[in-house]
């Protein structure tokens, strides 16, 4: 994520602490594939651009919003909008002290051993709560991974023979 995307969405936060507004009209943005390749386009004008948002009814009674979308689109960096959504839902969470933690395994957890990684992880990390994001991957063999504010644990049978793997290897080489 760049340091710009990072300052914009501070700034957003500071005006309208609310995702909700946020991700619906940006999601109204993103998923008119024409409306979003002209306001990402250098060769669109910046004019052409803020005419096209003021006639979006996705952001009627969202002025912040709009002016918002407009500085972006008069600065020629609404393509930054994917990463501004990501930055501001992190201050949204560091707000609450929570965290996001993409959680990789073969199958979806059980509730009760999602509730013990939850539990763990916010001792571990002095969290209030862990939001998780469930990807399944049956390459793992079997464990898990988790990535967490910018860690990576690897508790997955892959990884377990990963480590045999280069161990091995490091004591045939000495």
């Amino acid at each position: 994520m760049s340091e710009l995307a990072r300052r914009y969405a501070q700034a957003l936060y500071e005006v309208m602490p609310d995702e909700t507004g946020l991700r619906a009209t940006a999601e109204a943005l993103m998923g008119q594939s024409e409306l979003w390749a002209a306001l990402c386009a250098p060769t669109v004008r910046a004019e052409e651009k803020k005419r096209l948002l003021g006639r979006l009814p996705e952001l009627d009674g969202h002025g912040t919003l709009l002016r918002f979308y407009r500085l972006l689109a008069e600065k020629d960096r609404m393509a930054l909008l994917p990463e501004i959504l990501e930055a501001f839902r992190a201050l949204e969470l560091r707000e609450k002290n929570t965290a996001r933690c993409v959680l990789t395994c073969v199958r979806t957890p059980e509730k009760e051993e999602l509730e013990r990684i939850r539990q763990a992880l916010c001792k571990l990390h002095h969290r209030a709560d862990i939001q998780f994001e469930i990807r399944t991957d049956p390459s793992l063999v079997g464990g898990f991974t988790l990535e967490l504010e910018g860690i990576r644990y690897d508790k997955s049978v892959r990884g377990a023979m990963a480590g045999l793997s280069r161990y091995l290897e490091e004591r045939r080489m000495a």
